[in-house]
């Protein structure tokens, strides 16, 4: 299996002026004031009801910060920031066409792309701008597709051909739309894709993502009531969670997942693991399901809560 993947363009936006992370702060679930120079943290941007408008990974870079999430987002979001915006020193930028994106799995993996010394690349909620064959990237940690994974941003007056030459069979060409050689990676790693596992529907609780992307004690944003009464209250009545089961043929998004003839669930993301002979999939299953080891069905092929 690849280790890199050049996945295109996603959604790239850059916040600048002293009230950059204020500003960036008020409408996330993360607790980004804090958010020092070379920092980076998954969070979830949130509505007036505390939905999720958007999530991705947010970071921090020579006195600016940065959101990258899926692509097509920008329209969306930044009239929702702007919206929020009234004498802060704030401006908002789309850089979504500025950059490529790749996806390395890990650390090492990084290191040999850029050709750069292992303790030069981002450990775990850390980023960084390097110098490579004499262009700028930025390599952020985003556990997209494992806990060491790594998002690359290069430019785009940037060759990819070094990189190529440097991991030959180890890197392959993919996209952010099918996520081709890496789909069955983010599944393992139960990343959630905005507008395929989640959208202004869902609660950030319902992500099972509380430790990675929600700060509980950072005080006031947009939406943060209701995400704190859910806290309170302990409990969702429905999770997404990874489930194994025991077919070849990987079921559609919106399929039911089900117990005992009884509707418990739907599917969001599925594809096929040919290492254990099986599909895997992200799907929403309700509390008196959600648990590690409940068996399901979907489709009439067995299932199991991971």
């Amino acid at each position: 299996m690849s280790s890199a993947f050049r996945v295109g363009r996603g959604t790239v936006l850059c916040f600048r002026g002293k009230d950059r992370c204020r500003v960036f702060n008020n409408l996330c679930t993360q607790d980004l004031r804090k958010l020092s120079d070379g920092q980076a943290v998954e969070t979830f941007v949130t509505d007036v009801k505390g939905r999720t408008f958007g999530h991705g990974i947010a970071l921090a870079l020579d006195e600016e910060a940065y959101f990258v999430t899926v692509p097509n987002q920008a329209s969306k979001l930044i009239p929702h920031f702007d919206r929020y915006i009234i004498r802060e020193d704030a401006v908002i930028s789309d850089l979504s066409n500025d950059f490529r994106l790749w996806i390395f799995r890990d650390r090492s993996t990084a290191a040999k792309a850029c050709s750069v010394e292992l303790n030069s690349v981002p450990e775990t909620r850390n980023a960084t701008r390097l110098t490579m064959d004499g262009n700028s990237i930025v390599l952020v940690h985003a556990p997209w597709i494992g806990p060491e994974s790594v998002l690359g941003l290069i430019a785009n007056e940037a060759s990819d051909q070094p990189i190529r030459d440097r991991l030959g069979d180890e890197c392959a060409e993919s996209d952010m739309e099918e996520r081709r050689g890496w789909e069955l990676l983010r599944i393992q790693a139960a990343w959630p894709w905005y507008g395929i596992d989640l959208d202004e529907r869902n609660l950030p609780q319902e992500l099972d993502r509380n430790d990675l992307a929600i700060s509980f004690n950072k005080g006031c944003y947009l939406g943060q009531e209701t995400i704190a009464r859910l806290d309170a209250l302990g409990q969702v009545q429905k999770k997404l969670v990874r489930i194994a089961i025991e077919s070849d043929l990987a079921p559609q998004p919106h399929s039911l997942v089900q117990s005992d003839g009884k509707d418990v669930g739907t599917i969001c993301s599925s594809t096929f693991d040919a290492s254990h002979g099986r599909c895997v999939a992200l799907a929403y299953v309700k509390r008196s399901h959600f648990k590690t080891g409940q068996e399901l069905c979907v489709n009439s092929a067995r299932a199991v809560v991971l």
